[in-house]
Parts: structure tokens; sequence; C-alpha cells
């Protein structure tokens, strides 16, 4: 049986204010996104790979919803969708503990009211999917290292079980090792969850290691796509053979 599409964009051109030429006239806009087109099929991991100031996470701001300037067609067949950052720290209060930050989730969540008893229960299911004891709820960022505290993103994602998870550069930061541990991860909740997620990098050996497909993003523009064994032998786009290069997969 054939997997629907969770996300289409046809035609998607995505705009940011510009600068003005003087105090009279509007900003005019700058282009960002060029014509990008995909489908994502449910349950899937797609890559979105290209180097930084490509327009990578400008596609995932659109996605979710932050970016609203733009022509063409975004099909988004789920309820919730969540973002997972390079930079946990940025994204976790420092002064709240880990069992607060995550139950906050659940106090705005705009689909159901969360009784007290709901939200621990949730917040201790949520921590055991992240592979963290229990005992973090009354942990605070600080005291944790940055693969656990991005472990905490990740399990703050999950808190609303959204069903497109975008993780956007998640393991960049990290030491090797640790990234490795995350990837099976995101790997494991893929397949436990039935999440879709779409994993954004600028590494196409982290691509390689979780993705089913992978869309190469240069200046705005897909300018590749396909299934990541078979692009890594036979790239189409010389944009995609520097990357290649670049990541040591080829010479």
């Amino acid at each position: 049986m054939q997997e629907e599409n969770i996300l289409e964009a046809r035609n998607l051109n995505v705009f940011y204010p510009g600068q003005r030429k003087s105090i009279f006239q509007k900003p005019e806009k700058e282009q960002a996104l060029f014509d990008v087109s995909f489908d994502m099929k449910e349950g899937e991991v797609l890559g979105l790979c290209g180097e930084s100031g490509c327009g990578k996470s400008t596609l995932a701001r659109t996605i979710v919803g932050i970016n609203t300037d733009y022509t063409g067609d975004l099909n988004k067949r789920f309820e919730s969708v969540q973002m997972v950052f390079q930079d946990p720290y940025g994204s976790l209060n420092p002064a709240r503990s880990i069992g607060w930050i995550l139950e906050e989730a659940l106090r705005v969540d705009p689909k159901r009211t969360w009784t007290k008893e709901e939200r621990k229960k949730r917040v201790l299911t949520v921590l055991e999917q992240v592979e963290l004891p229990a005992d973090f709820i009354n942990r605070k960022p600080s005291e944790l290292s940055g693969g656990q505290r991005q472990r905490v993103s990740i399990g703050l994602a999950l808190m609303q079980s959204p069903k497109l998870l975008i993780a956007d550069e998640p393991v960049s930061a990290l030491d090797v090792t640790i990234q490795v541990q995350v990837l099976q991860l995101l790997q494991n909740l893929h397949k436990n969850l039935g999440l879709s997620i779409l994993f954004i990098s600028h590494d196409l050996r982290v691509v390689y290691q979780i993705c089913d497909h992978v869309l190469i993003m240069k200046e705005g523009r897909i300018v590749e796509s396909g299934i990541p064994k078979e692009m890594y032998k036979r790239p189409k786009h010389p944009y995609t053979e520097e990357l290649l290069v670049a990541a040591g997969i080829r010479e």
C-alpha cells in the first residue's frame, strides 16, 4: 500500500521584507525561495541538504507557518508540526526545571486541556521515549550535557504528539559520538512513533545515515532530489558533487 503525502509544495516562492530606498517608499521584497516543488510521504524521513544561507531554514519556517509571505501551493496534511533546533539551550528556559519546561508545552496545547496528573504522566512518558531518566524532571538545562539538552529539546517537540517533526541541524553542534547517539534516537522515534521527519543538514554524511530521500538546495532552489544511495553514486548536478566532495564521500 502506497503511503499518502503528508506535505506537498508546488512552485513555492518565499519573500522577506527588503531595505527601504527612502522613508517615503515601502520596503522592496527580497525573494528567498524560488519555485520550490516536492512531495513528502507520511512516515518518511526526508533530508534537506545545502550550504548555510541556501534557504533550508526559510523553507522550514514556511512549513511551520512562521513565514507567511509566499506564493504557490503548500498543502499540509497534518494537525501539528514541531521543530528541533541546532542550539537546544536557546529553546530551553534556563531558570526552569526540565519537568516544568516539558509540562509548559501541554499548558498551551490548543487541542485539549490537560490535568496536572495527565501532564506529569506525559512528561515521564516522553522522557522515556528520548531515553532520559525520570529524575531529570528536577534538573535545569545548565546541569545537562549538550547531548542531554538536545534530547530534552526533542522531547519538548514530542509533547503534543506531532505528525511531522522538523529537525533543523539538530546534531551539528554536538561531538561526533553524541551525534551518532542522537541520530539513533531520531531513527528509533521514527520507527516507534511513526513520525514523519524533515531532517535539515549541511552534511551529506549525516543525511545518508538517516534519510529515505534527500533534496539538494542551492540559492533558494531545489537542484536535485532522489534516494541518497543512488544520488551519492551518480549525482546529476555539479553542486551535489561539490557537497559530496566536501563531506569526504567522493574525491
